[in-house]
């Protein structure tokens, strides 16, 4: 493998682990300052802004033909603005990190870089990207469970403090590596078709995607509380999270391969079928070796190996990152919206009761699914 490959693929590592220590610390440090209708402002709409985020710079990088510029810039920003966390309460909170999800949305691009390295080979290479970015999640998520125990939260604490920080430093040290890689460029040909209808052509690979992760997002808000009060403790819970981590990275070389031998498609059905299974799961059962060997099913890493392959096998160059910021969007927009109602709900509803309703909610992506996606294939 190139250097310059290895060198993006550290940076993708790197900026990973801040999303994983992000995702255990600002959720329960908004739960400290707040109750579960804060955490789910906290959530749901940041979401949005990376909604926004991602249209946007993927426009951008079409417009300046680079990903790679717009991944380093958007890196920088979102590090710094790390900083100022540990000392927001739940207003303040929710507006700084609007803002640095709005950046975030830009992060995209880094799969699109790796979609264009070789056409012939992109369930492999994006196979490669989802190991180290499972990875990262994982471990970063084990690593903000340690750092920060569920009693030290609160505004400047110590703990809180260091690991805000820290996120900080790694988000940094992501930029060199992204700095260092190669990105393929084309030159861009006049295509006969526009955007929308290559946005058309795509149009259902975009519902399925709003409706799955609105119906996932009923357990993932809440996730790091809830796993810490099944488990005992926000170490334990850290450790469930490493093992989810360490199986996304274990099986995505293998899934990608699988991806350029079977239909893109196959991989869509299989994660919306997760999504249900799992979300059942959490509805039916407090075990915690079962919920633990469900967290681990890697859904993400298994849908967005479909769905980014099947968006850069049907559109040109000079579409493609906004396409690929436009898949993200869908995704972050169901998310975004889930996570509002998820808040309001767990004001009357128990928590089963909540994931039962996200089951239901998924089923109706599944059903999508199952139409044929030949007519994509460019």
């Amino acid at each position: 493998m190139d250097n310059k490959i290895k060198l993006a693929l550290l940076g993708a590592f790197c900026y990973n682990l801040t999303q994983g220590l992000s995702f255990t610390l600002i959720r329960l440090q908004a739960n400290f300052l707040g109750d579960f209708r804060t955490l789910g402002l906290v959530v749901g709409l940041p979401n949005f802004a990376l909604v926004a985020g991602s249209a946007f710079w993927g426009y951008v990088a079409d417009k300046w033909r680079s990903r790679k510029n717009v991944v380093v810039l958007c890196s920088i920003v979102t590090a710094l603005l790390y900083l100022p966390l540990p000392w927001l309460g739940p207003l303040e909170l929710v507006l700084v990190r609007t803002i640095q999800s709005f950046f975030l949305g830009g992060m995209v691009q880094i799969a699109t870089m790796f979609s264009e390295l070789d056409s012939s080979a992109r369930g492999s290479f994006m196979g490669r990207l989802e190991a180290v970015l499972g990875l990262g999640w994982g471990v970063g998520a084990f690593a903000g469970a340690y750092l920060v125990s569920e009693d030290d939260y609160g505004l400047g604490s110590g703990p809180v403090v260091f690991s805000f920080f820290f996120t900080a430093f790694l988000g940094l040290i992501s930029v060199i590596g992204y700095m260092s890689s190669t990105e393929k460029k084309r030159e861009i040909l006049k295509a006969k078709d526009d955007f929308f209808f290559y946005f058309k052509r795509l149009s259902r690979l975009f519902i399925i995607t709003f409706i799955l992760f609105m119906g996932y997002i009923f357990f993932l808000t809440i996730s790091p509380v809830y796993l810490t009060d099944i488990a005992g403790s926000s170490n334990r819970m850290g450790w469930i999270v490493l093992c989810s981590g360490l199986i996304h990275a274990i099986t995505a070389p293998y899934a990608g391969n699988l991806i350029d031998k079977y239909p893109r498609e196959t991989a869509i059905r299989i994660a919306s079928a997760f999504v249900i299974f799992s979300m059942l799961a959490y509805s039916f059962t407090v075990n915690l070796y079962a919920i633990t060997l469900v967290f681990t099913i890697p859904i993400y890493m298994t849908f967005f190996l479909g769905a980014r392959t099947i968006v850069a096998d049907t559109v040109p160059y000079d579409l493609r990152a906004r396409m690929m910021g436009l898949l993200s969007s869908f995704s972050l927009l169901g998310s975004g919206l889930g996570s509002l109602i998820v808040g309001e709900l767990l004001l009357n509803y128990d928590e089963q009761q909540v994931f039962l309703f996200g089951a239901l909610i998924a089923s109706i992506a599944f059903i999508l699914s199952l139409k044929d996606f030949s007519h994509l294939k460019n």
